[in-house]
Order: C-alpha cells, then sequence, then structure tokens
C-alpha cells in the first residue's frame, strides 16, 4: 500500500474517534509537523504582508485602524498578530477546532520580537513601534492560569472557536477578510454560506484576500503521486477516503469564481499557480472532472482578491 493512502486511512480512523482533533494535534506532534520552522515563520509572515498589500491597494484611502477578520487561526496566530503589528484596531481570528495553545501562541510572539530586535521584521511588515512595544509587555503575561484567549484579548485580537457560518458579528462592521488554505477545505455548501457571512459583515468598500491550495495535498507527503491525483478518484471514492478533520472538496479554480460571484463578490485580482501539464495529461480524470476545461484543471494554487459587488 503507497504512503499516501496509509496516511489516508489513519487520518480516516482518527477523524472517527471522540475528540479527533486531540489525536490529531498527537499525531502532528509525533511527526515533528507542529514546529514552528523558519520556512513556517516566513510563509506567514509573506501571507501577512500580501493580505495587507491588497487591502492598500483596493481600499480606497484605508484606514490606519481597521478591523479584520481570519478565517483559520490554526496553530501559531501568526497573521493576527501581524496585522495587529500593522495598525487593526480589532481582529477577529476564527477556528473550527482549538488548535492555539499557550505556549505555541507565546513561541509565534517570541519569534516576532527575535526579528524586531535583530531588525528584520520591517523586511517583511510595517509594525507600529507603539504595537512592538505593547507586545513586549503582553510576552511577559499569560501565566498558567491564563489561556491564548486571553493573553490575545490584550491585543485586541478576538479567538473565537465556532461555526464562522455564523458570528454573530455587526452588519458592515469588518474591512478585511483574509484566510490561507482554508478555503478548500469546506464543502461547497459551507463555502457558499460562509461567503454570504463574510459579504454580511463586509463594510461597503471591504477587501477580501484569500490563499487557496488546489492541489492534491498528500503529494508534499508522498512523492510518488502528483499534485492531481485526487482527480482520478470518483465522489464515493473519495468520500472513504477524505480526512474528515481536514477534508478536501477538489473544487477547482471556476468553481471558486463562481461561488464569489454568486455571494455578491466581484473578484478583482487573481493570481494562479499552474502544475506540470504534462503530469495532469497522464492523470486518468473521474468523471466529475472531465467537462472542466484544462486551464481550470492545472490550477494547483491562487490567490484571490475579492470586494463587493
Amino acid at each position: 500500500m503507497t504512503s499516501w493512502l496509509v496516511k489516508a486511512i489513519a487520518q480516516r480512523a482518527i477523524g472517527a474517534l471522540p475528540s479527533s482533533h486531540y489525536w490529531n494535534e498527537l499525531l502532528q506532534q509525533l511527526t515533528n509537523s507542529l514546529e514552528l520552522t523558519d520556512e513556517r515563520f516566513d510563509c506567514s509572515l509573506r501571507n501577512c504582508r500580501y493580505h495587507l498589500d491588497q487591502f492598500r491597494r483596493y481600499r480606497t484611502a484605508a484606514p490606519a485602524n481597521f478591523s479584520a477578520f481570519e478565517l483559520g487561526t490554526g496553530w501559531f496566530a501568526v497573521v493576527p498578530i501581524g496585522l495587529f503589528l500593522c495598525g487593526a484596531r480589532t481582529i477577529w481570528t476564527w477556528d473550527v477546532a482549538p488548535l492555539l495553545k499557550l505556549n505555541r501562541l507565546k513561541l509565534a510572539i517570541r519569534r516576532f520580537l527575535e526579528l524586531e530586535q535583530a531588525g528584520s521584521l520591517q523586511r517583511h511588515l510595517r509594525p507600529l513601534p507603539e504595537r512592538i512595544t505593547l507586545l513586549r509587555e503582553v510576552m511577559k503575561l499569560g501565566g498558567p492560569a491564563e489561556g491564548p484567549t486571553q493573553l490575545l484579548e490584550k491585543l485586541g485580537i478576538h479567538y473565537r472557536v465556532g461555526n464562522a457560518r455564523l458570528t454573530g458579528l455587526p452588519p458592515q462592521s469588518v474591512d478585511l477578510i483574509v484566510s490561507d488554505v482554508v478555503l478548500e477545505h469546506l464543502s461547497p455548501v459551507s463555502l457558499s454560506e460562509i461567503l454570504q457571512e463574510f459579504r454580511r459583515i463586509s463594510v461597503p468598500d471591504a477587501v477580501m484576500s484569500h490563499w487557496i491550495d488546489l492541489s492534491d495535498q498528500y503529494a508534499s507527503f508522498d512523492p510518488k503521486i502528483t499534485k492531481f491525483n485526487f482527480l482520478r478518484y470518483p465522489n464515493w471514492f473519495w468520500l472513504c477516503l477524505n480526512n474528515p478533520i481536514i477534508p478536501l472538496n477538489r473544487l477547482r479554480i471556476s468553481d471558486y469564481r463562481r461561488a464569489f460571484n454568486d455571494n455578491g463578490f466581484q473578484i478583482v485580482d487573481e493570481t494562479d499557480f499552474q502544475g506540470d501539464r504534462a503530469e495532469l495529461e497522464r492523470t486518468p480524470l473521474a468523471r466529475r472532472f472531465r467537462g472542466y476545461p484544462v486551464e481550470d484543471l492545472s490550477v494547483i494554487g491562487t490567490r484571490l482578491v475579492a470586494v463587493p459587488r
């Protein structure tokens, strides 16, 4: 049995256990997948910088103290901390499971402060000096009785776990909405519902910026398969393999364009990343994907920037 299939079956089994996110976290720790490596930290900083650049590009007279919403806090909350440092007055960061722990949050804060101390943080972001001072003060806090939620509140970052389709935020209250490698894990119905909620909470001239991975993510684990591997399987078979904790919806770029448009957003910038066409041509396609143009199927990643229509 190939490596990716073993991993898929193991994750499927973990997803069937009670407290599945706990067991998944334990598996990630055992495989050293929860280390905040330089590469991962730099990647999150680049994503944060990209979102901010698009906000300033497409928001006329972008406010200095803006409000932001992030879908998918992740293990370290690097992006919301970066948004705080760059002037956001209020940040809502939402996750489907409580992945963030105090020790990981403080590690991320420490990495920011180390970069600033070395004079390197300015190469990634444009932090406000007073925000750096506040971050340094907050780093001294966070005792055993205090969790990541309480620590983030001191930075104006509101960490929530639950259904982001029902945020409870006031209408037209958010200037910037961002996500990184999150939308590909939503079912088509959930994607539509979340986009409707984003439309509701967006101010009239809000900006959305999303990084979406359209590839078979098992390919990064198993070099014997390509980033198009999951396109070969019919829906019923993929349903049996799909990871219930972080499922892959297999939507293609045209599906995302349609979802954005149908739920009240206009895409103003699209940066697509193409896979190897030769690998795609060697992949026998399931019936679901045979009607897509090659230009759609070959996109393995995209950055979509949108504004309310």
